[in-house]
């Protein structure tokens, strides 16, 4: 159910795009609508938004800002996978943005950083505060900074087609989209001699699908450490109790002076943030990590 709401947000997300910004089938989005203002890389080169990053281009844009510790790590980390995924693609022909929401305090020596703490290798832009507010106008993103949309834009520019992801959603579900997006047609004939080998991924109801939209970016299990430990064994070593006011509240734990959690931060480059977990969703996630741990 959480699965075909997501896909569903997606497509409603990417008709609003589509008919409440412009009508990109009477007028693709080009010059004449995109601002042509002067943006600043992480490594300090200057680039012009429309004819340096979008023009005929294929490319994926979302926003984010460093100080941010609620929703921009877990994006950012997803988008760490999503890069991944993509293969060579990734900076050859598909090309990945992130633009600061706070840019009187993101210098281009603060976003270097922040990529490289997420290893991130795709390019991340500042700018003056009236350029980035229109460039963020115009790809459908407004008021304040903490109540930015979670989204991933995907756009062929050359074409004037886009949509918006939930970043939310699962990696690979985000990269099939992204590429049905660019290349129509391009799972067609990719046929299996029978059902029987067909991919089977593991069931474990709903905990394995909120693990994979929000946790999976940083941990996995026996695939050793991420952005955060590897969970193999993570039953055997903290008990249930632990795990679940973990889950609930990583930032207020690390407050309280909680030492394991204390350590974790000390250990990794990202702090766990507070993902906002229901009670159900933690009831939900805590015997799914406890089976795949074992």
């Amino acid at each position: 159910m959480l699965a075909r709401r997501l896909v569903a947000a997606a497509w409603l997300a990417a008709a609003w795009f589509a008919a409440g910004v412009h009508c990109a089938a009477a007028a693709p989005w080009g010059a004449d609508y995109f601002p042509n203002v002067p943006l600043v890389t992480q490594d300090g080169k200057t680039v012009r938004f429309y004819d340096d990053l979008l023009k005929d281009k294929k490319v994926l844009v979302n926003f984010v800002f460093t100080s941010c510790s609620a929703a921009c790590p877990l994006d950012t980390a997803k988008l760490v996978q999503v890069h991944q995924l993509l293969g060579e693609r990734a900076g050859r022909d598909i090309h990945l943005y992130s633009i600061t929401l706070d840019p009187d305090n993101d210098r281009p020596e603060d976003l270097k950083a922040y990529a490289g703490k997420y290893g991130a290798k795709w390019t991340f832009l500042t700018g003056k505060r009236e350029d980035v507010d229109v460039v963020r106008s115009r790809l459908g993103d407004r008021g304040a900074k903490e109540d930015h949309a979670n989204s991933l834009r995907v756009g062929h520019v050359a074409r004037g087609q886009w949509i918006r992801l939930p970043l939310a959603a699962d990696a690979r579900y985000m990269v099939s989209e992204i590429i049905n997006t660019f290349d129509p047609g391009w799972s067609q004939g990719k046929t299996l001699p029978s059902i029987a080998d067909a991919p089977r991924p593991e069931v474990f109801g709903p905990g394995q699908l909120i693990f994979s939209n929000r946790c999976a970016p940083c941990h996995g299990f026996g695939q050793g450490e991420r952005l955060g430990p590897d969970l193999r064994g993570v039953a055997g070593r903290r008990d249930r109790a632990w795990l679940a006011r973990y889950l609930a509240a990583p930032d207020r734990m690390r407050q309280s002076g909680d030492p394991v959690a204390l350590a974790l931060a000390r250990k990794y480059p990202v702090a766990m943030p507070n993902l906002s977990l229901t009670r159900k969703e933690i009831e939900d996630l805590l015997p799914y990590i406890e089976a795949r741990s074992r």
